[in-house]
């Protein structure tokens, strides 16, 4: 590293000042109803990887957290959303050395979904210490660590957070019966003991079976605890043994799911208070214990979804009897997704219409279930959300699956559901709001955006790199898009060549539909694949499903939006507005739009003759000796933020 004297002329990314916000607000949402986007609007985050103080990085993000609430509050202004859509909450386990969000429970909840920081408070009786926490946070010595999630120093068993986790559970202990902590756990514990006791119960045995996967445990009466086929005298007369002599292990284990349940509901209510709804991820798959536990749930050696899978597969044949073992465990975990969030996704949605079922020795088939299954879950939905519970809020990936009927059309029951699609595979007749509309859709039963967290990021496709996924068949994705782009946009075809205008162009497409969606990976304009399981896992597997979004996410955002790739809502309605003659219809407020685009895309100027080296104020920023290292700009050697002359956005050290 080398001091550099300053030169004439640092530029910065320009944010909003204090005094624009609310006009910038008022002319986005105004823009917006009349470009037709006035359903939903989703910002997709793994909120593992929310941003996390230097100071306070445990390795996962959480939403619970002052950053996680500011980045929030934010980007909503730059954004426009108001919805929140998290991956899969579920436990997750490496495999691999991957941690992958839907590759976890779906009755249970992660432990990142636990802020350790708020036991420090007297909300929580302060059963942890904030010293304690500093060392969750000592512990995190990653050099990547603001970049990439640190898994294993939050999620695995014997992990520093656990063991934190651990002096929190045993000052728990002692608070008195009659605490308001103490019998809220009580409460949450009788609500939801049917699947918290079997889980707590397989982790004190696996220990026993070392640690093995069930399946690979020897054959004895703990293989088959929830079977049938053994009396259910004897194993109840086990079950009560593991439970006696491991009550501090398996109290521990409810203790956490407690945790994570109220964090979530608080991180929840804080984003309601900023008038944005929270979408929960409902998973197709279940995990290890949950099948061990509910094995008639189960079709025998088979799995669902595709081959690579290796998913647990419900008893299909069995599923639409209501009573069947299948449908209840169906039942329960829509449930408790309907419980924990305002809206739901149901990933793999095509699965509970005709479900891929793939057997053990190599077969694979499919079975047509009809409405009956969308029927079930909506109306499980209901039974908690009541019965004015507006189902748009239910979303559906039917997108790669069979949905179809003989002649080729989408069956009329899937066609009137909120579906999800991606512009990722976009053509003349298919991958857009104009594609979808053409093919009878009604606008408020799809959303469509960019992207999400399966395929290649907008800034490769606009770069036309070739998707060495073997998911996706080394496609390139562009060529394809460049003449409906253009046409729907009225822009000329030979533009759409250049990277960034393409990204521009399919950032603008979507905002001509009621419901669209963002997925944060594209929004930061950034060409790191998100789901790298067929892609380079082997090579960087701690990478997968890991990107965090930066402390300094304000710059970051920003130098996207600058470069061309990252989200302008401006620009975008910008490209909307004249490709529908609105600029003629409303030219006041078009020239609106047209200002503020070009305000994000604008850079700030500091000379450096006003610049000293002890931190003196200047125009309304704060510096400190400035080296380069690495290619970045740096005070102190930390990373700058920097955004505008407005006094509240000085720089400070991220």
């Amino acid at each position: 590293m080398r001091v550099l004297p300053l030169q004439n002329r640092i530029s910065f990314q320009r944010a909003l000042r204090a005094d624009e916000i609310e006009e910038f607000n008022q002319v986005r949402d105004e823009a917006k109803k009349y470009a037709g986007q006035t359903g939903k609007s989703i910002f997709i985050v793994h909120d593992a990887c929310l941003p996390q103080a230097l100071n306070k990085n445990t390795g996962a993000g959480n939403v619970t957290t002052h950053d996680a609430q500011e980045f929030f509050r934010y980007m909503k202004t730059y954004l426009g959303f108001n919805t929140v859509k998290f991956l899969p909450a579920g436990e997750i386990w490496p495999r691999l050395g991957m941690y992958c969000s839907y590759a976890g429970s779906a009755l249970s909840l992660g432990k990142h979904q636990i802020n350790p920081e708020l036991l420090t408070t007297d909300e929580y009786e302060n059963i942890l210490t904030p010293e304690e926490f500093k060392q969750i946070v000592l512990s995190n010595t990653k050099p990547d660590k603001d970049t990439i999630a640190n898994y294993a120093n939050v999620i695995d068993d014997g992990s520093p957070q656990d063991i934190a986790l651990k002096k929190a559970f045993e000052r728990f202990k002692n608070l008195p019966q009659n605490s308001k902590l103490r019998q809220k756990y009580l409460k949450y514990v009788s609500e939801n003991n049917d699947w918290l006791e079997p889980k707590a119960i397989f982790r004190v045995i696996q220990k026993e079976h070392g640690g093995k996967r069930y399946k690979d445990w020897e054959e004895c009466l703990d293989k088959v605890l929830y079977e049938d086929s053994v009396s259910a005298d004897v194993r109840q007369a086990r079950i009560n043994e593991i439970l006696e002599n491991n009550k501090d292990e398996t109290e521990f284990y409810k203790f956490k799911q407690f945790l994570a349940d109220e964090h979530l509901a608080k991180g929840r209510k804080m984003l309601n208070d900023m008038g944005v709804k929270l979408t929960g991820d409902c998973e197709i798959g279940f995990c290890d214990d949950e099948k061990w536990a509910y094995p008639n749930a189960f079709k025998r050696n088979c799995y669902i979804g595709d081959k690579d899978w290796g998913l647990p597969c419900l008893e299909y044949d069995t599923i639409k009897d209501p009573n069947s073992a299948s449908a209840k465990l169906l039942k329960r975990k829509v449930q408790l997704n309907a419980r924990r969030y305002d809206c739901i996704r149901f990933d793999v949605g095509w699965a509970y219409v005709t479900p891929r079922i793939f057997t053990s020795d190599g077969r694979r088939y499919e079975m047509f279930m009809g409405e009956e299954l969308l029927n079930f879950i909506e109306n499980s939905v209901k039974e908690i959300k009541g019965n004015d519970f507006d189902l748009r809020d239910l979303t559906y990936e039917f997108e790669g699956g069979n949905i179809y009927d003989y002649s080729g059309n989408m069956h009329d029951f899937v066609k009137k559901r909120m579906k999800i699609f991606g512009t990722t595979y976009m053509s003349e007749d298919w991958g857009s709001n104009d594609a979808f509309l053409k093919r009878g859709w009604l606008p408020d039963e799809f959303v469509v955006g960019v992207g999400n967290h399966d395929p290649q990021p907008l800034r490769q496709i606009a770069n036309n790199i070739v998707d060495t996924s073997a998911e996706e068949g080394n496609n390139l994705h562009k060529n394809p898009a460049i003449n409906p782009l253009a046409r729907i946009l009225k822009l000329n075809p030979k533009t759409l060549e250049d990277p960034v205008e393409f990204a521009k162009a399919k950032w603008a497409e979507p905002m001509m539909a009621k419901n669209n969606m963002m997925f944060y990976i594209d929004v930061f304009g950034r060409e790191e694949r998100f789901d790298m399981q067929n892609l380079n896992a082997t090579v960087h597997p701690e990478k997968n499903y890991a990107r965090k979004i930066p402390s300094n996410y304000q710059e970051s955002y920003h130098n996207a939006v600058r470069e061309g790739y990252g989200f302008n809502i401006m620009d975008a309605l910008e490209k909307v507005f004249k490709a529908k003659e609105l600029d003629k219809s409303y030219p006041q407020l078009y020239q609106k739009i047209v200002k503020f685009r070009d305000i994000l895309y604008e850079e700030d100027v500091i000379k450096s003759e006003n610049l000293t080296t002890n931190s003196n104020k200047t125009s309304g920023k704060f510096l400190k000796p400035l080296l380069i290292t690495a290619g970045i700009l740096t005070s102190a050697g930390v990373a700058v933020k920097a955004f505008s002359n407005n006094k509240n956005n000085n720089i400070k050290n991220s």
